[in-house]
């Protein structure tokens, strides 16, 4: 065995005792809830079993990647309510979940092996499935009144979601309510928010405008205890209708906390050792959060020293001042030493994550019979380890598709005159203080008619409607979107490239697609290199400050009212040979203008990017530029676009950060618009 062997096989044997003890903390909250299981819990179980199956499947071990794949069969449609939870599941998943752990430990002890009986556990397995599915005769609807088209245009998910709703005996309303075309998006958002505090909102469905306006309507599905009249308080614009009535009973409807009994106590079996076969420490990222906040705190003394010594300075206190400078000079060398050093132990490179997508890439090839060149490039490159663990399956999953939907089949590449064997390229590099990840294929690219038919049969757009290359790219991000003709091994689960947008944008990164039929796609994701300490520019907006990170900012510039041109009711101003779409940071946030507004009054633009978007934010000035440490924020102001955390900037001073990405999406050109609307 060569010594890259023994580096894959002792990185497996640490991933999956992770994964495993992970898996088995999560079985017990599983128990815990009996047959009420909420479903993230049961989908976090099913995720955790799919990465050990693709971990074992990589690097060759069959028994494990056989038992794991059998087991995660059983858990997907467990997940979509087609078997039921009752004490032989559970039985047999903590089974399942010790033989796998007893495989692992097996990889450095064989003898453990023989010990394992993984024929008679998949014939369990086999046998659960089989004798439950055979129990689903009933219609599980049929009390209920919802037409056929509706029923239609459910997602497998959706369908489940609504049957498990009917079964906990809650009411089944329809909530159809006419919004505005100008700020529908942000009402209906709001109106959804609402309902999941009581109940759950099963699916949003595109309706009829009954009122003949300028409007658009959307029927939502909702699950809840609460009656029609109840939810009509919470929706008071919206039509309420009962789909299924719930029939009191003596206890209120409520559902049994736990309707599995206890497990018994295990028979004693031989004694495995619990000691970890694993010879590698790895470092809680969340101990290296706790050091990386000490500097942002210490970070925040210095600016504070700093503003002493000026202050010091001022009153001509000179003696004084200069020994305040060389401790401040001291501390601010020792603290960009300590700042570096936390932030290169966070580092690793991304070409730790090659080696698994490469295994995976060929087997994928194979499995579609298509031929295919994994090019992976500038795997020196450097990333925080914790975005580096979150990029992996973004990743993957849009090399998948590339593979899938993107490199052609050998016949039909021969005929466009290309080499029989697709390629697929991963390029890595650092650019200013971001990583940026090309992921490239000389497929076939993306066609906005394909794009256009599938939408229109999702109901996203109208028979009527044009879609051309950036409409289809937009699309492409919607919430369930596939091209996918069958569910398959490689596509077709039903998570799409919304799953991956929200996964990087929870990286505080973008994600941007470009495309040319016939000659292949890119998709471009931009990551800043760690979200612990970052580089911002202070600004001043409505008479607040206001941090924006130095990643997402191309440049400055200062002009005057008189240059600012109004566009399709959109504020822009014409930079260099460019036109730049305006948005006013006091108009996004609400905030009160005093300054007198003239031709010549003065403003400062800050042009900034967000993957192949840009804007240029009007503030009233520029404060300073300086190093912040981003703060995670309450759930309530989470939900406000534009805002990604907040910082102190010294002398006890709280601003909002600014996420540039979710302002340019939300406002685009139209803050103005938006701020009148909201006032009148």
């Amino acid at each position: 065995m060569t010594r890259e062997d023994d580096r894959a096989r002792e990185e497996f044997t640490s991933e999956a005792e992770e994964l495993l003890d992970t898996l088995s903390r999560d079985l017990v909250e599983f128990e815990s809830q009996g047959k009420n299981v909420r479903p993230e819990v049961v989908n976090k179980i099913f995720r955790e079993v799919h990465s050990l199956k693709g971990l074992a499947g990589m690097l060759g071990f069959a028994e494990i990647s056989e038992l794991s794949h059998n087991l995660e069969d059983m858990l997907d449609r467990l997940r979509m309510g087609k078997i039921e939870i009752n004490r032989e599941l559970i039985d047999l998943l903590y089974d399942a979940i010790d033989s796998l752990n007893r495989l692992v430990i097996a990889i450095n002890d064989p003898s453990l092996g023989a010990l394992i009986d993984i024929t008679g556990l998949t014939r369990r397995i086999h046998q659960t499935i089989s004798a439950q599915t055979q129990k689903k005769a009933d219609d599980p609807f049929a009390d209920l009144t919802l037409d056929e088209q509706t029923k239609k245009s459910l997602t497998e998910y959706e369908e489940h979601r609504l049957l498990e709703n009917v079964r906990a005996g809650k009411y089944i309303l329809s909530i159809e309510q006419t919004f505005d075309f100008s700020d529908f998006d942000e009402k209906l958002r709001a109106l959804t928010s609402a309902l999941n505090e009581a109940g759950e909102v099963i699916s949003t469905l595109p309706a009829l405008d009954a009122s003949g306006g300028s409007g658009i309507a959307f029927r939502l599905l909702y699950g809840s205890t609460l009656n029609d009249a109840a939810a009509a308080m919470l929706a008071p614009e919206a039509k309420v209708v009962t789909l299924r009535r719930v029939e009191p009973s003596g206890s209120g409807g409520a559902p049994a906390a736990n309707d599995v009994a206890p497990m018994p106590e295990a028979a004693v079996e031989e004694e495995v050792s619990l000691r970890s076969v694993s010879q590698t420490v790895r470092v809680d990222i969340g101990k290296l959060d706790h050091v990386m906040n000490i500097v942002g705190e210490l970070i925040v003394e210095k600016t504070q020293l700093e503003a002493l010594t000026r202050s010091v300075e001022a009153q001509a206190s000179r003696m004084l001042a200069h020994e305040l400078t060389k401790i401040s000079r001291n501390l601010d060398r020792k603290l960009n030493e300590l700042q570096k050093s936390v932030i290169e132990t966070r580092m690793v490179p991304v070409g730790q994550i090659y080696s698994k997508l490469s295994r995976t890439v060929r087997k994928i090839a194979r499995e579609l019979g298509k031929e295919l060149e994994l090019v992976l490039r500038g795997e020196d490159t450097e990333l925080d380890k914790m975005m580096v663990e979150e990029l992996t399956d973004p990743l993957m999953h849009i090399i998948r598709n590339a593979i899938d939907h993107g490199i052609e089949s050998a016949d039909e590449r021969a005929a466009a005159g290309k080499p029989v064997a697709g390629r697929v390229t991963l390029l890595a590099y650092q650019q200013g203080n971001s990583v940026v990840l090309d992921v490239t294929d000389d497929g076939r690219g993306i066609d906005p008619e394909m794009i256009r038919q599938v939408a229109v049969k999702r109901g996203l757009v109208g028979d009527k409607e044009v879609v051309d290359q950036q409409r289809a790219l937009e699309l492409m991000f919607t919430p369930g979107f596939s091209t996918a003709t069958a569910v398959s091994e490689i596509s077709g689960r039903g998570v799409g490239l919304d799953v991956v947008k929200k996964n990087i944008q929870e990286l505080k990164g973008t994600i941007d697609v470009t495309s040319t039929i016939g000659q292949g796609t890119t998709f471009r994701i931009m990551l800043p290199i760690t979200l612990a300490i970052i580089q911002a520019l202070v600004v001043e907006a409505g008479g607040e400050h206001f941090a924006i990170p130095l990643t997402s900012v191309e440049e400055s510039l200062r002009i005057y009212s008189k240059h600012i041109r109004t566009v399709e009711r959109k504020e822009v101003f014409t930079l260099r040979d460019f036109t730049l779409p305006l948005l006013r940071l006091a108009d996004a946030f609400n905030l009160e203008d005093g300054r007198d507004h003239g031709p010549d009054t003065k403003w400062f633009v800050v042009v900034t990017r967000s993957g192949e978007k840009m804007a240029g934010i009007l503030v009233d000035a520029l404060v300073r530029q300086q190093e912040v440490v981003i703060k995670s924020i309450g759930e309530r102001l989470k939900t406000i676009p534009g805002i990604a955390g907040a910082t102190e900037v010294g002398e006890g001073e709280i601003v909002l950060v600014v996420d540039v990405g979710s302002l340019i999406d939300h406002f685009g050109g139209r803050a103005r618009e938006a701020r009148a609307h909201a006032v009148n």
